[in-house]
């Protein structure tokens, strides 16, 4: 049976595992990054605890998915740009071949790599096409149209959290103004949540709060559910996701997916969120289309870039 070594590489640590070709996870595991020797440091071990693991690392792992953040030439396996990595223009494909001797590498963002899992085998498996949002430290996205990912011609599509003038409120650390990221990714958006509060003067909704000047994603959802989904936490919800509603919107006019899928950090409202999205969505929507779209949660969780970074690297394979 075929085996891919996936690995979805983040800002503090990679999260790797072995997938076989019908998706199949096998086995998983974490190598925390070394900042001074990141690639070196993620083969050794990775290497290593394959074989701990009981593979031969040389004759079972046939190719590797590589998956990490940033603007990424998928085709050429070059990282234009990536903060959390602080790489610029790096080779990372010929760097990755070289150190965990495999001649078969692919190299993906990483949000299109979780959206691929999903697609494979977790909650876009029954759909053509799908827009995958991720609401993390920023937000990402992914296109899915036809059964194909969508790169764009540069590697770049799917940046979603940057573009346009969606908000007022804050600048972007991408160099442009008002970018959607800012208020609406699962970091931003207590920080904007807050500032709601202040401006609105809302103590009635601060003391339902432990520390009101402190409020994260996690405690908006905790306090929304347990209080019975307060309207006015429901309405600051909604005020500060009206960006993120228009985005939507326009790319489901734009592109007619058959479904919108979130995930990260910011989809652990998991339902109640769901709910918010599609009611508010909808209505930007001709109704021709409003019928049919599906909205969905990430089923894969922290396993969907392993196994999507796996199934683009498949991909290729003649059966």
């Amino acid at each position: 049976m075929r085996k891919i070594l996936g690995i979805d590489l983040g800002g503090t640590s990679a999260k790797v595992g072995i997938v076989n070709q019908f998706g199949e996870l096998e086995t998983s595991f974490v190598v925390k990054n070394d900042k001074d020797n990141l690639l070196e440091n993620l083969a050794m071990k990775t290497i290593n605890k394959v074989e701990e693991l009981g593979y031969n690392y040389d004759i079972d792992i046939e190719r590797i998915g590589f998956a990490c953040p940033g603007f990424i030439n998928h085709e050429k396996g070059i990282v234009v740009l990536s903060g959390n990595l602080n790489l610029e223009n790096f080779d990372i494909k010929t760097t990755i071949k070289k150190l965990f001797k495999k001649q078969e590498v692919h190299v993906l963002n990483d949000v299109n790599a979780a959206a691929l899992g999903e697609y494979w085998i977790g909650a876009a498996s029954r759909y053509s096409s799908g827009l995958f949002y991720w609401l993390g430290t920023g937000i990402g996205g992914a296109i899915v149209s036809e059964n194909k990912l969508v790169s764009g011609e540069h590697g770049f599509a799917g940046e979603f959290g940057h573009g346009g003038k969606m908000q007022t409120l804050y600048k972007c650390n991408c160099g442009l103004d008002y970018c959607i990221e800012r208020t609406c990714s699962a970091v931003s958006f207590g920080k904007t949540f807050m500032k709601l509060l202040k401006d609105n003067n809302l103590t009635s909704i601060s003391k339902l709060f432990d520390k009101p000047n402190d409020i994260t994603m996690e405690d908006i959802a905790r306090v929304y559910k347990a209080n019975n989904k307060p309207q006015e936490i429901r309405a600051l919800i909604e005020e500060i996701y009206q960006p993120l509603f228009n985005h939507m919107a326009i790319m489901i006019q734009a592109l007619d997916p058959a479904l919108i899928v979130i995930g990260g950090g910011g989809s652990g409202m998991g339902t109640d969120l769901l709910e918010i999205i599609e009611e508010n969505v909808k209505p930007l929507i001709v109704k021709i289309i409003r019928d049919e779209i599906t909205f969905d949660l990430a089923s894969l969780g922290n396993n969907s870039g392993i196994v999507g970074a796996a199934y683009y690297s498949i991909n290729n394979w003649d059966y």
